[in-house]
């Protein structure tokens, strides 16, 4: 079974590295269609190639979906083989399979979905020691999506699995995001659900999304897809890219995160003792809040700069070692010692004051996860690049303060957002990816081996909290899903951080 595995993987990677997504998930059919025999010599144990797939027997397992322009592709398959359908199309719409170790044509892998139909079912194909993937496209529409390999040994998609597969059936191929994100920076977080998942497990499938993302918009030249006016979207996104980095090795994806912190210099509050402002200095000063200092930015910016300082060439670590202090003392010594509480917990943000020069602590009572689990992650970070056990020290603190009993954030031993009175709902929005960022952040401080609170026990619970009838969850993690819950992207991320966690 270790071999087999081991030659699927390599398999994965071979097309990884030698195709871009384009070729990789956007595959012409003729192309895939020649991978598949006629039918197998002397096939006795039926269902054989080509068979109707009713005639199958044995267990049958819905293996991932993919969407193509609101079309559903499936491959579903039984002990021997498998087959695929194409659901909520219009005629003309295709659906085929592709398998691996077989080199000649047969057309009958492919099925078009007829006149006044809406679906349409491929043949039924076996294994036969190859792998096999449904791929579908719109009639009217040049994009194909695939599913990914999948072989004869293979087990039923465990749960953290099939929960990437939905996230993954929301990423948009023609933007290079996530679903209708304007701010960008939930595809940054989206991104490193997709990251993590492939980092914990091993499994390098969908390394190619990766690919696909740097290709679109800005990323090749400024970091970013795009900017949207907010300094701490962009550096959602060169942390992305530095876990891309300590995945793939790839020198263009640290180069990626070196331009974002990099193009953030001049960003600093002339207030507030120099911290880093919430929005781009300069940028549409009427609409933009760029009179706030908030406790995210300063923490990704703290974050960035110290896994920097330990990724990049030596000539330059102790620079950005040097940027990373700085912030840790702004937080410490300075005016953001006004954004950590007596309890332990992390205040939102400071505003200019009346008088022009100074900050004020405004809103102390509105408090979020993910500002929590960003100052973890980058004292982490810090204390990593420092040896500094003081750090570990204060992150304990921060993760205790927000998971212990009567703890704002922590219901039933779940988490929650207390401040996100608009959730769930279409004004949720930004809060939606929250919690998934802080169970991400406390992972890494246990991963440390420098905490003496953060637990595998409070994680373990949160991935269990998770409704257990759905491969697809919403804003609230704890018991069934109700009507007004709906998933997205942004939910789906956040569930996939919780079970990457565990």
């Amino acid at each position: 079974m270790i071999e087999r595995k081991r030659a699927r993987r390599a398999v994965v990677v071979g097309v990884v590295v030698s195709l871009t997504l384009g070729a990789y998930l956007v595959v012409k059919p003729q192309s895939l269609r020649d991978g598949l025999s006629t039918e197998v010599p002397g096939c006795v144990d039926r269902p054989c190639d080509g068979d109707d797939p009713r005639t199958a027997t044995g267990i049958r397992r819905v293996n991932p979906q993919v969407r193509v322009w609101a079309r559903t592709i499936t491959l579903t398959t039984t002990g021997t083989g498998a087959w695929a359908n194409i659901v909520n199309g219009q005629p003309g719409d295709s659906v085929w399979l592709d398998r691996t170790g077989r080199s000649s044509r047969d057309e009958r892998s492919a099925a078009t979905i007829a006149a006044a139909a809406t679906a349409a079912d491929t043949r039924f194909y076996r294994y036969d020691d190859g792998l096999l993937r449904a791929c579908g496209k719109a009639g009217d529409r040049p994009e194909v999506r695939c599913t990914r390999w999948t072989e004869q040994a293979d087990p039923p998609p465990d749960r953290r699995l099939r929960a990437v597969d939905r996230l993954l059936d929301r990423y948009d191929l023609g933007t290079g995001l996530w679903e209708n994100d304007a701010s960008t920076w939930q595809s940054a977080n989206a991104l490193t659900a997709v990251i993590d998942y492939a980092a914990r497990t091993d499994d390098l499938q969908y390394l190619a999304y990766v690919d696909d993302i740097y290709r679109h918009g800005d990323v090749a030249r400024i970091g970013v897809p795009r900017r949207t006016g907010y300094n701490d979207d962009e550096l959602w996104w060169a942390l992305a890219w530095l876990r891309a980095f300590d995945l793939t090795h790839n020198p263009r994806y640290l180069t990626a995160a070196q331009v974002v912190v990099d193009g953030l210099d001049d960003q600093r509050a002339s207030f507030c003792d120099g911290g880093m402002a919430w929005a781009r200095v300069g940028v549409d000063p009427d609409q933009r809040p760029w009179t706030q200092v908030n406790a995210i930015t300063n923490a990704l910016y703290l974050t960035a700069t110290a896994q920097l300082s330990t990724r990049v060439d030596p000539s330059h670590r102790s620079s950005y070692l040097a940027r990373a202090q700085t912030m840790w003392d702004w937080f410490t010594t300075r005016a953001g010692r006004a954004l950590i509480d007596r309890s332990g917990l992390i205040n939102d943000h400071l505003d200019l004051a009346p008088d022009g020069d100074t900050c004020v602590l405004a809103d102390e009572s509105t408090r979020w996860t993910y500002v929590q689990g960003a100052v973890i992650g980058g004292l982490v970070a810090l204390g990593q690049a420092t040896g500094q056990s003081d750090l570990f020290t204060t992150a304990d603190t921060i993760a205790s303060a927000v998971t212990r009993a009567g703890s704002p954030f922590i219901r039933d031993g779940v988490l929650e957002e207390p401040s996100a009175t608009n959730c769930p709902g279409p004004r949720c929005r930004d809060a939606e990816t929250f919690k998934g960022v802080f169970v991400r952040n406390y992972r890494q401080l246990l991963d440390s081996g420098h905490s003496r609170s953060a637990t595998m026990e409070f994680l373990i619970r949160q991935a269990e909290s998770l409704p257990a009838d759905t491969d697809e969850f919403g804003f609230r993690w704890q018991g069934p899903r109700r009507s007004d819950d709906l998933p997205n992207f942004a939910t789906q991320a956040a569930a996939v951080d919780a079970l990457n966690a565990i």
